[in-house]
């Protein structure tokens, strides 16, 4: 099949602040409305520290090593501030710069029945393989 769905990633190390607002036993979750990127925060240790997956589309400015780290830090501002006040400039500037991470396509069945068998939930789409969780 043709993918026309490639999906590239970075990582993005988050510290979480010690704040009613942030539960550090909760995965963090937010995309943005058109589709441009999407952001998946889980926990990485039991101080606050978070690892973010950014998932870019292939052809987005953001989605290449050494991708602009002042356009990477207006488009959090814009989009995503809950998040991007967690970023330190540096961090910011170390994401921008590192080279982007490829993904499995993702694919959604298109017929969800045949006969007496019915396809439901997470059996019906792939799964982020960072969140094999369970």
């Amino acid at each position: 099949y043709v993918d026309d769905n490639v999906r590239i990633y970075k990582t993005i190390p988050l510290k979480l602040p010690k704040s009613p607002e942030w539960n550090w036993k909760l995965n963090f979750s937010a995309r943005t409305a058109d589709g441009r990127f999407n952001l998946d925060a889980l926990p990485a240790t039991a101080e606050g520290d978070y690892c973010a997956v950014m998932l870019l589309k292939e052809t987005d400015p953001l989605a290449k090593e050494g991708a602009d780290a002042e356009e990477m830090r207006a488009d959090f501002d814009r989009i995503l501030p809950q998040f991007s006040k967690l970023i330190d400039d540096d961090v910011m500037r170390r994401v921008a710069a590192k080279p982007v991470a490829r993904l499995p396509s993702f694919r959604y069945l298109k017929r969800l029945n045949r006969g007496k068998v019915v396809v439901l939930g997470d059996a019906a789409h792939s799964v982020k393989p960072y969140f094999g969780l369970g």
